[in-house]
């Protein structure tokens, strides 16, 4: 592409405003002594250990309260969003001049989040292979562009899957690109001209964004009945919340920036209105949200009963003389798998192959079970073959 030319890899190619290293400079105090730049580090500095503190508290809670790890590491790698937004952004704050390189990658985080969620959600419907395969076999969706033709629910489940999992695949390829032009010099934030990188990147993303989502809403929209009990659009909500808060941000302090609404002046740098002043906003909102995570993913759920001291099996049930709430009943004496003070739950939720794997196990099930599907549709599927999932 044009903006990897070797003429580009000079500063000031193409004339980007941009200078390739961010510093603050002298600015005019705005409250007391203080200038926006410090003032900005000590509000999102704040803001970053009410939401460390709340978030890594709950993940502690359910790493030390680990009775479901399929569902629970999957809600640990949601809350992971919160944080890791706000310690980027915190970053972005007190050295501006790593702003760009690592803006790209609060969308991977982004990706794994959503896709970990897509998971999550068929969890709750069926807890192991076996059960995903059967239940989905036996559902007919509609399709989203021609609703008078139905797909299968396993055809459904693929595309989804396939939907959502190139997100955080995408954005992992961007945000790489973005650092590697950002040291070449053509990657220029502030310009969408076609010979920088920014504007070509942000399509990629964007396009890839809504791919995702689309995917995401279509599933839930189509689910959403075969898993009430588990309040799905809470779920859905404080996470949609987190991503859509700050894509609406970025949109409007672009429209603002565009039209001159936001400009330095004496009390605000370039890097403030730039940088500064829309970080600031996630920092600051990151605590409200804080809050609806906890609600949201809470841990009760996942608690065993003291007395009783049993737990369903991988699956939710509700309580009938409570729908109001979601609880653990049935099922087979359990004790808690996270370890002492969940230090086995913390090393497989840090561990990057855990989530891999998690990916390759869900592919190797959707392919086999759709490639069964088409035989035994033939007639040509062994008996052998159909009992493949008894075990898992």
């Amino acid at each position: 592409m044009s903006f990897l030319s070797p003429r580009a890899a000079a500063a000031g190619s193409f004339g980007c405003k941009i200078p390739d290293h961010l510093e603050q400079t002298g600015s005019a105090p705005i409250v007391g002594n203080l200038s926006f730049y410090h003032l900005n580090m000590i509000v999102s500095g704040g803001c970053t250990a009410i939401v460390l503190f709340l978030i890594l508290g709950l993940m502690g809670r359910h790493a030390t309260h680990m009775s479901n790890p399929n569902e629970q590491l999957k809600i640990m790698r949601i809350c992971n969003l919160i944080p890791s937004y706000q310690i980027l952004s915190f970053i972005s704050i007190c050295v501006p001049n790593s702003y760009i390189y690592l803006q790209g990658f609060t969308e991977v985080l982004q990706g794994v989040a959503l896709y970990s969620f897509v998971m999550l959600l068929c969890d709750f419907m069926a807890p192991n292979d076996k059960s995903k395969v059967e239940f989905f076999s036996s559902l007919e969706i509609k399709r989203q562009w021609q609703p008078k033709k139905k797909r299968n629910g396993l055809a459904f489940l693929k595309l989804t899957w396939y939907s959502v999992l190139q997100y955080p695949i995408i954005t992992w390829i961007t945000a790489v690109t973005q650092v590697v032009t950002q040291s070449l010099h053509v990657y220029c934030l502030e310009s969408t001209a076609p010979h920088f990188a920014h504007v070509w990147l942000q399509v990629i993303t964007s396009m890839s964004t809504s791919i995702a989502v689309n995917a995401i809403l279509q599933f839930y929209m189509n689910m959403k009945k075969y898993m009430a009990e588990h309040r799905p659009l809470m779920k859905l909500m404080a996470f949609k919340l987190i991503v859509g808060l700050v894509l609406l941000e970025k949109i409007l302090f672009l429209i603002l920036t565009g039209a001159k609404v936001l400009v330095p002046s004496a009390t605000m740098t370039y890097i403030d209105v730039m940088m500064g002043l829309p970080t600031m906003v996630i920092c600051v909102q990151m605590v409200p949200l804080s809050f609806l995570v906890l609600y949201a993913y809470r841990v009760e759920p996942y608690k065993i009963s003291n007395s009783a001291r049993i737990l369903r099996p991988q699956e939710y049930q509700a309580v009938d003389s409570d729908g109001d709430d979601e609880t653990l009943v049935g099922g087979v004496p359990k004790r808690y798998q996270g370890g002492r003070w969940g230090l086995h739950a913390w090393a497989v939720y840090l561990n990057p192959l855990e989530l891999f794997r998690d990916v390759k196990s869900a592919y190797v099930m959707i392919h086999e079970a759709r490639a069964l599907q088409k035989a035994d549709t033939k007639g040509m599927a062994t008996e052998e073959e159909m009992g493949r999932y008894e075990t898992r």
